[in-house]
């Protein structure tokens, strides 16, 4: 039978699982309209679309859709236009299972639109965005959240001034809570577990980099490295990390190269792109793969925190003995949080697994029209049978996930 473990990962739930934390999303909400070509037009030229669908878009957005799908209970923070696409994307979120309860509304403004063209020959996708002054998410809006619902609160970077408060605000939470470590208690106070906050560097600004003192994990976009003189993701994360949270995790994605990582403690992991046979709709790989991980990181945390109750002492010892090497954290005098990442949970194993995992999925997407399909895939994955005995959970669900992966690639 499949591990308790491996279920978790895949993102399948029991009563207890299904009354966990949330993941928090916040950023943009919009309506993707997405025209699907044999090629990329012509200026000037007229020609019919092969297909052509509405579509809930937005990071923050699509990240939850990902993360639904995988299993991961998760709310979006957003501002929502009162308009008429509103009842579209209100429906569309709770077809995935998406709270939004916390979003505010707004009145008299229209809804931020992209329009998508994708191109069938090259796998492009060429997006047009519109937003009519939507106004963004102020830090009195998410004064609102009841920070004790939440596991794990993940940021697109944008609107930096209110964001960087947001940051500074669970950073606050996070110091009054009365949290350890430690195994010996047979009940763990779930109250007192604080919050990792992740962040998602993609547009070309400088001015992102005034957010990562106060992230446990940074996603870095290759538009971002880009725009900033680096050539490769190993540079971009050496010189990202001289501007992070001491023990910040950095992840780094670059297209069909994959994507590279540093843990807390400066070690480099590295996983390869896994494209599938045909390239069918990029739109959203990206998010796909952010939330992929975040689902990975967010699970292995609650299963680190929780007591060693018997389906996971397993995964419990195998981090405890990584534990032990000691994670060789440096200081980092040079930005002004005098915080530590809280993140003792992404030992060497868990990020490599982690990118791992997020490369797999991400390259399933891409093979796939929208994200609807992706949740029939892990459910094939927790419908199969191991036979296998004597291996580590970690490894179990890795070998199981890629063997379904590469049947749905190829």
């Amino acid at each position: 039978m499949i591990s308790s473990f491996y279920e978790k990962i895949i993102g399948t739930s029991s009563t207890e699982e299904q009354n966990q934390k949330k993941i928090l999303c916040v950023g943009l909400t919009c309506l993707d309209i997405v025209q699907t070509c044999k090629q990329y037009p012509a200026e000037d030229s007229d020609q019919r679309s092969v297909e052509y669908r509405w579509q809930r878009g937005g990071n923050a957005s699509n990240t939850c859709t990902v993360l639904s799908l995988l299993g991961s209970p998760c709310e979006f923070l957003g501002t929502l236009s009162t308009e008429e696409h509103l009842n579209f994307l209100r429906n569309d979120m709770r077809k995935y299972n998406i709270c939004f309860s916390h979003c505010p509304m707004v009145e008299g403004i229209g809804c931020p639109t992209s329009t998508v063209i994708l191109s069938l020959s090259s796998g492009s996708r060429t997006i047009l965005h519109h937003n009519p002054s939507l106004p963004e998410l102020t830090l009195k809006d998410f004064e609102q959240l009841h920070l004790q619902d939440y596991s794990w609160i993940h940021f697109e970077g944008r609107n930096l001034v209110e964001v960087l408060s947001m940051m500074q605000y669970v950073e606050n939470y996070n110091n009054t809570l009365n949290y350890s470590q430690g195994f010996s208690n047979k009940e763990t106070d779930w109250s007192q577990i604080p919050i990792t906050v992740s962040v998602e560097l993609e547009r070309p600004q400088q001015e992102l980099l005034d957010l990562l003192p106060y992230v446990d994990v940074a996603f870095i976009s290759k538009d971002f490295a880009q725009s900033r003189g680096y050539d490769n993701m190993s540079e971009t994360l050496k010189n990202i990390s001289e501007d992070a949270k001491s023990g910040a995790t950095l992840i780094c994605a670059w297209g069909d190269r994959g994507a590279m990582a540093r843990t807390p403690d400066n070690i480099t992991v590295q996983s390869p792109a896994f494209p599938p046979q045909k390239i069918v709709d990029t739109l959203g790989a990206g998010d796909t793969f952010n939330a992929a991980v975040l689902h990975f990181l967010n699970k292995t945390k609650l299963d680190f925190i929780k007591t060693r109750k018997s389906e996971s002492i397993e995964v419990n010892n195998a981090i405890q003995k990584e534990k032990k090497l000691k994670h060789n954290i440096k200081k980092n005098y040079k930005i002004e949080s005098t915080e530590c990442s809280h993140t003792e949970f992404i030992t060497q194993n868990v990020l490599q697994t982690a990118v791992t995992f997020g490369c797999q999925v991400a390259g399933v997407k891409v093979g796939l029209k929208g994200y609807n399909k992706l949740d029939e895939i892990f459910k094939h994955i927790t419908n199969k049978k191991r036979t296998k005995k004597n291996r580590p959970c970690l490894t179990i669900a890795m070998s199981g996930i890629i063997d379904t992966l590469r049947y749905f690639l190829t």
